[in-house]
């Protein structure tokens, strides 16, 4: 199952999802889980349904925050198909505490808690051939799947991505500058 978890935009790129779906040499095995909603919606639903991908594509609308967990267990490829530039995207945090293997593009920002082929593959941010290429690997690859999904657990502790460590963080920088 190939997810996708936020407020859908037309910027998010998720009709590329849908195209790589319809273009599939083994199609009927691909499916697609959105979990929000948002303006793209209704584009994503008419282009699901001229590629003849209603029953593959399930956009569930808003959920209650404490149902993402289990959901996000149904998630066998973790995406994030566009990003902008100044963005940290909750998803990301979301998808490596549950362990998912993800894709998304290779930008600064997210390279600050993402690495190409350890806790994620990264694709050239407009190359739709190289988003292509990463989620083919990915879609065919349950070894690849489970070494990134195992490096996107321990991402969180590795990287202290915590309120706890942010808060402790803070707290040293205080005492340092009370200090000087």
């Amino acid at each position: 199952m190939l997810g996708f978890v936020g407020f859908m935009r037309e910027w998010h790129g998720l009709e590329r999802v849908l195209e790589f779906m319809a273009r599939a040499k083994d199609r009927e095995r691909l499916l697609a889980l959105f979990v929000g909603d948002g303006p793209a919606r209704g584009a994503l639903e008419a282009r699901a349904r001229e590629l003849g991908l209603e029953s593959s594509l399930r956009i569930t609308g808003v959920m209650p925050r404490d149902q993402i967990p289990q959901t996000l267990a149904a998630f066998d490829v973790a995406l994030q198909p566009a990003v902008v530039d100044y963005a940290s995207p909750l998803k990301l945090f979301e998808y490596l505490a549950v362990g998912l293997p993800i894709i998304a593009p290779d930008l600064p920002n997210i390279r600050e808690v993402l690495r190409n082929d350890d806790n994620a593959l990264l694709f050239a941010e407009g190359n739709p051939q190289d988003f292509v290429h990463c989620l083919s690997r990915m879609t065919n690859d349950a070894g690849l799947r489970t070494r990134l999904a195992a490096s996107a657990a321990a991402t969180i502790a590795k990287q202290g991505l915590t309120w706890r460590h942010n808060a402790e963080r803070i707290t040293a920088l205080a005492a340092s500058l009370l200090k000087a």
